[in-house]
């Protein structure tokens, strides 16, 4: 008997609309491939796992830890928004259905969209690494002070100032938490990482755009604890005086089969309210 090729679905088990979403899955792809399971709740980094592509149930949220999930086995990934906001996963839930069968007739090539590789350095030695395909964030807790911080981009050094905290996003993370904190828009397909700080304690401090090739590196400093590293807001890793980390484009990017038809600016339009026309008196 032939072995039938394999599919990963990736999602919360447990929510009720995921259950609705899995039962189309089943009944359309059923007697084509092999399902395979995968909850993301277990935040699993670098799978080694072989699909033919990877269908996420859920947000934009079950999109960014999927990505670090399966980005390095390269497994490409659709996304089935069953979240509010719907920047990744683009597929409304009443589409499921017919983009199956249509998967089913060809699977188009997917786009590749760049990560973030996060390493923090302690007293010289790696303590933790994480990819981010949004975005890694240096911030305080809700009652610590402010945070000393000082940038050095390809070695030299850029800035040092003081501030709430510092964001540095990939092109698809420049809509998500840089962008509420003042930071540019970047199209998907831009080979750039985002610099932006969370209210600076100086009004010279502005977003910075750098290559993608780049290796950043920030020290940071405070006078109280309560400050962390976090990777797409979702993998957590508490920092001390004098942490170094290094940030740099991921190796692996994460790979989107994009089957909508809609374009970015068209999301923009849609998720940001941007479709009014003004009024006049």
């Amino acid at each position: 008997m032939k072995k039938l090729p394999q599919v990963l679905i990736l999602a919360d088990f447990a929510k009720r609309r995921v259950a609705e979403a899995l039962a189309v899955a089943e009944e359309r792809l059923g007697g084509h491939f092999r399902l395979l399971r995968r909850e993301l709740k277990e935040n699993v980094e670098d799978e080694r796992v072989s699909a033919a592509f990877g269908l996420v149930l859920g947000g934009d949220g079950a999109i960014l830890a999927a990505a670090r999930r399966v980005a390095r086995a390269g497994v490409p990934l659709l996304g089935v928004n069953l979240g509010k906001l719907g920047f990744l996963a683009e597929i409304r839930p009443e589409e499921l259905g017919p983009t199956l069968d249509q998967l089913l007739r060809r699977i188009p090539d997917p786009v590749e969209l760049m990560m973030l590789r996060a390493e923090v350095f302690r007293k010289g030695r790696l303590l933790r690494e994480c990819a981010a395909l949004n975005d890694v964030v240096l911030s305080r807790a809700a009652f610590s002070r402010v945070i000393d911080l000082r940038l050095f981009v390809n070695g030299e050094q850029v800035n040092a100032f003081i501030a709430d905290g510092f964001i540095l996003s990939t092109p698809v993370g420049s809509t998500a938490h840089s962008l509420s904190a003042g930071g540019p828009i970047l199209t998907p397909q831009h080979d750039a990482i985002v610099l932006t700080t969370i209210c600076p304690h100086t009004l010279s401090n502005r977003p910075l755009v750098v290559e993608s090739s780049a290796v950043l590196e920030v020290e940071i400093s405070s006078a109280s604890p309560g400050f962390a590293l976090t990777a797409d807001g979702q993998v957590m890793v508490p920092l001390r005086n004098g942490d170094r980390i290094r940030v740099r484009r991921n190796p692996w990017p994460v790979r989107l089969l994009k089957v909508s038809g809609r374009s970015f600016f068209q999301t923009l339009r849609t998720k940001l309210l941007w479709e009014g026309s003004p009024k006049h008196a």
